[in-house]
């Protein structure tokens, strides 16, 4: 093996290591920004519901990671002009 064949050799694995690390960096960035959103959302749900509203949500976890929320408004005041 001459030390051309070296090089190479030490550059491709110095690549492919620097693109793994690369594409992980990316992963976890894009997934913090999804966790960024989902605060977000939860955050402002939250803050209408301590309006005086009700909040309800169901969640799913592993891989495919769902959320479903419902806001309701607050139950009206008894006694108020009703019929």
């Amino acid at each position: 093996m001459d030390s051309a064949m070296v090089v190479v050799t030490i550059v491709s694995i110095g690549t492919a290591k620097g693109c793994g690390l690369l594409a992980l960096w990316l992963r976890l960035r894009w997934r913090a920004q999804q966790e960024l959103a989902r605060q977000r959302c939860l955050a402002g749900a939250l803050g209408a519901a301590a309006a005086g509203g009700r909040l309800e949500f169901e969640t799913s976890g592993a891989d495919g990671h769902r959320l479903r929320m419902r806001l309701l408004p607050a139950p009206a005041a008894e006694g108020r002009g009703g019929i």
